[in-house]
């Protein structure tokens, strides 16, 4: 193609000759507008959050300018560090990332676990000046690599893609302590780039980047000039219509017919929420199948955390292939795992199974279809529960809108910090309390620890033998030793908990795992789904963890733990109570969907609740209700602390919260709930403090990370009720509230 019909822009000017040249190769008229807006800024050293949905271009938006300047400037080591939540990310983004940084003279290596030992030896000795790498692998480097300092001596930028993936997970709190250890050790503060998706809090996100010690740094986002054509439709197969006599036209069937039905002849991902549902979903498509007597079977494959490296690299594999007798997928089952910017190709649909809580996480998932010119994005759900329609139908609606939800950050992440102080230790060999603190203070996840606070963390760390205090420098203990430096510090590396897990096996090929609680209540032989393949299990070595399989015809979804579920955010529950409250005709629900809502917001008028007012019902003498809307976590807040009050025991779900009184009184129940929530609307700096330490007293410190043993209690409870808890956000949004009881006004 020559380069006259180009409408060359300024920005495509300004990135390196061989980076223009694979530009006019992919045959692309301009850049995008992500590139053109952030190009700019990155190329000024600023750093920024580069903010667009999936398939916007974000990925060469950040690689182009950093290794344009990188190319000027060429450095025997690490210039570049690209960091990511999944290491098949890395392996995805790998040839693109070789490509380019070729174009600019530059090396690339790619760096985790299942990279070889040999490979690695040698990248060590001769640095790549672009390295893709996860946090988990930068972490061993730091702390097993001698010399690591030199390695990263040159570096320019750091790179962290799906921020808002790591952003309120312990993966992130450990990712952004990471980097403080990183820029104090070599003496620099490299630019830093986070890539997200849309996300509804992108301030606090800028301050998340930045911390305590850098400046805060630029969102670059665009809106699309162009609307692409959207097919979303929501299904809903009531139970309620059900009938004893006619099974085969029950809701669970007509729902895995319509999912079946909807596959052939299009490359799909179905998300399916849990493990174990992605699981039960391919073996009910299996069985169809068999049922059927197809000669062209609906091809299906799973892909989540249990499933081996090597069935998720080939089902992402098989969904590119085009289908045919026997090669290629028609669909992949999925939990979040392909949410993220893995590229599985071109896909016709995306099929939501269930429940979906986030709009962030819905604008993510849509955006993997509609990618080719004139092509819309297909979107489908599938809705056996009424409060899963009314869910996905609210998730749906903020998506149109564009309204994405807000991430928490944490704040008061002791148990990261504890972990960190061991890392510390044994990356400098022992290190001063002051030190330390001068490190680890500068993240965001510690912004709301004092040092007092982080005094008493090492105290306790000291006196239960994790750390040693030896003139002046902490070293680790012997109980540390004993607890997280066996296995080659496997245990240190990775900051997540998983269950004890068996490897699934068959003859020398690794299928993936399965929880130690599921295989063990089971005799052997067993048959299970895993990976959408169906396997007999004929061996067990209970010692290894290890199960040896066969592939068989039947089988069902194994369950592995799953800890804590969904949390409905504010903005969902806010927008599902706008749906339930509102009369708009709703497009995207099918007439039995539209029926269901149409016949909850019926039973529901009564209560005419909306946005600036909350609901109190009296249902009996000794039982209300209040109506909210304002989430989970919220509505936690509200339920514990008027259980504390001693108004009644409060329970809560997204909408509301039930309140039953626990002994006669004579005013009536609802005038005393309007009273506390009175006191709640006008509270003062002291009443909250009081309300934060009786919050505190009531988390249960239940254990959700082998790092919460290094915490004294107290420290922990802090940790855990900043995650579960929002005394700060209840208080914001009753105060502008009006509160009604029945049909009266109280206020």
């Amino acid at each position: 193609m020559g380069t006259d019909i180009y409408n060359k822009s300024s920005e495509l000017d300004s990135i390196h000759e061989g980076l223009q040249k694979i530009v006019i190769e992919k045959g692309w008229k301009d850049l995008s507008d992500i590139q053109k807006a952030a190009i700019p800024v990155i190329l000024n050293n600023k750093d920024c959050i580069v903010e667009a949905p999936t398939a916007g271009g974000k990925t060469e938006a950040v690689f182009f300018p950093v290794l344009t300047r990188s190319s000027k400037d060429k450095k025997s080591s690490v210039q570049i560090l690209y960091l990511a939540p999944l290491r098949a990310l890395l392996n995805d983004i790998e040839l693109r990332a070789e490509s380019y940084a070729e174009a600019c003279s530059l090396h690339c290596f790619k760096w985790h676990g299942d990279v070889g030992q040999n490979d690695k030896i040698e990248e060590f000795k001769n640095p790549s000046q672009l390295l893709l790498t996860t946090p988990e692998s930068l972490e061993a480097i730091m702390l097993r690599k001698a010399g690591w300092n030199k390695f990263f001596d040159g570096l320019e930028v750091i790179i962290i893609d799906e921020a808002h993936n790591f952003a309120s997970s312990d993966r992130g709190s450990h990712l952004i302590t990471l980097l403080e250890r990183l820029e104090t050790a070599i003496d620099k503060q490299p630019q830093r780039i986070a890539i997200s998706a849309t996300i509804g809090n992108p301030e606090e996100m800028l301050n998340w980047l930045a911390g305590r010690k850098r400046k805060i740094g630029q969102r670059v986002k665009v809106i699309a000039k162009v609307e692409k054509q959207k097919e979303f439709k929501i299904s809903f197969f009531n139970e309620d219509n059900d009938t004893e006599d006619n099974t085969a036209s029950s809701a669970l069937n007509r729902y895995f017919l319509n999912l079946y039905k909807s596959l052939p002849n299009k490359k799909s991902i179905i998300f399916g929420g849990s493990r174990t549902y992605t699981e039960k979903l391919a073996s009910a498509i299996n069985r169809m199948n068999t049922h059927s007597g197809t000669r062209n079977p609906v091809r299906v494959r799973t892909h989540h955390s249990a499933v081996s490296k090597f069935y998720r690299e080939e089902a992402e594999s098989l969904i590119k292939m085009k289908s045919s007798f026997g090669s290629g997928l028609e669909a992949i089952i999925s939990t979040s795992t392909l949410e993220l910017g893995i590229d599985v190709g071109e896909l016709d649909q995306v099929i939501q199974a269930g429940a979906l809580s986030s709009s962030s996480s819905f604008l993510q998932r849509v955006g993997r279809t509609g990618r080719r010119p004139n092509k819309p994005q297909v979107f489908e759900g599938l809705c056996l529960r009424e409060d899963d329609l009314i869910l996905l139908t609210a998730v749906v609606s903020l998506g149109l809108k564009g309204i994405s939800d807000k991430i928490n950050f944490p704040t008061k992440a002791y148990h990261i910090m504890a972990h960190q102080i061991i890392c510390l230790s044994l990356q400098n060999n022992g290190i001063t309390v002051q030190k330390a603190w001068d490190i680890l203070s500068a993240a965001y996840c510690y912004s709301n620890i004092t040092f007092e606070k982080f005094k008493t963390l090492i105290d306790y760390m000291i006196e239960r033998e994790y750390l040693r205090n030896v003139d002046e420098l902490l070293i680790v203990g012997r109980v540390c030793e004993k607890n997280f430096l066996g296995a080659n510090w496997r245990k240190l590396f990775a900051v997540f908990d998983s269950s004890f897990m068996y490897d699934v096996w068959s003859e020398k090929k690794h299928i993936g795992t399965l929880d130690a609680s599921f295989v063990e209540a089971l005799d052997i032989p067993f048959f299970f789904v895993l990976g959408g393949i169906e396997w007999e299990a004929v061996k067990v070595k209970y010692e290894s963890r290890e199960l040896f399989v066969r592939k068989t015809e039947i089988g069902d979804a194994p369950k592995w733990i799953v800890y804590g579920g969904q949390e409905i955010p504010y903005e969902t529950a806010k927008e599902a109570g706008e749906i339930l409250f509102g009369n708009e005709r709703i497009n995207f629900l099918t007439n039995e969907a539209g029926e269901c809502i149409s016949s909850k917001r019926e039973k529901l008028k009564f209560i005419n609740w909306s946005e600036n007012i909350w609901r109190i019902v009296l249902l009996n003498d000794n039982k209300a209700e209040i109506w909210t809307f304002t989430g989970d976590r919220i509505n936690k807040t509200l339920a514990k602390l008027i259980t504390l009050s001693g108004v009644g025991m409060a329970t809560s779900s997204y909408q509301r919260v039930e309140v039953r009184r626990r002994k006669n009184d004579e005013t009536k129940l609802d005038i005393v709930i309007s009273e506390f929530l009175n006191k709640l609307k006008s509270i003062n700096e002291e009443s909250f403090k009081y309300f934060a330490t009786k919050l505190l007293e009531e988390v249960r410190t239940t254990k959700v990370s082998k790092f919460s043993k290094l915490l004294p209690e107290a420290l922990w409870r802090e940790a855990v009720a900043e995650q579960t808890f929002d005394l700060r956000g209840l208080v914001e949004k009753i105060k502008n509230k009006k509160l009604f009881t029945g049909m009266q006004i109280v206020l």
